[in-house]
């Protein structure tokens, strides 16, 4: 597989209706790429936590397709994952973290991180929250 559109056709096979009724949950689950143009933004979204636990937030645990017909949204993002996978397998999330070698700024921010972008969105959702603090006491 390789891209929503893809997939979305495959559901339609699968569960009929039409491409868009599906395109939505597919978008979502491969939008990582968006981050890292390659196989390892999977990471974040190909896995059975995602379809199981994500999935029905957004989406519901249910689709009404333009067909009618009732589609389980775990099913259909289950049905993408195993795709990318070749059929084989779903891997959890788990699967990802167990080879993960974990920087030490993860660990409570003990050591700094080396990305100044995230430094700045911290500096400024802290500098939000001063002026909604002083806001709040000068009235």
């Amino acid at each position: 597989m390789a891209n929503p559109l893809i997939h979305s056709k495959s559901s339609v096979k699968r569960w009929g209706g039409k491409v868009e009724d599906y395109l939505a949950i597919h978008e979502l689950i491969d939008s990582p790429k968006a981050t890292m143009n390659n196989n390892s933004a999977r990471v974040l979204t190909h896995n059975s936590w995602f379809a199981y636990t994500i999935i029905p937030k957004i989406f519901g645990y249910n689709i009404t397709n333009s067909s009618g017909k009732s589609v389980d949204t775990i099913d259909i993002a289950m049905l993408h994952i195993l795709e990318d996978f070749r059929m084989k397998f779903v891997p959890t999330a788990q699967d990802y973290l167990k080879h993960f070698n974990l920087p030490d700024w993860v660990h409570n921010g003990v050591k700094m991180i080396d990305n100044p972008d995230s430094v700045e969105m911290a500096d400024l959702f802290l500098e939000k929250l001063r002026k909604e603090c002083e806001e709040k006491f000068a009235s």
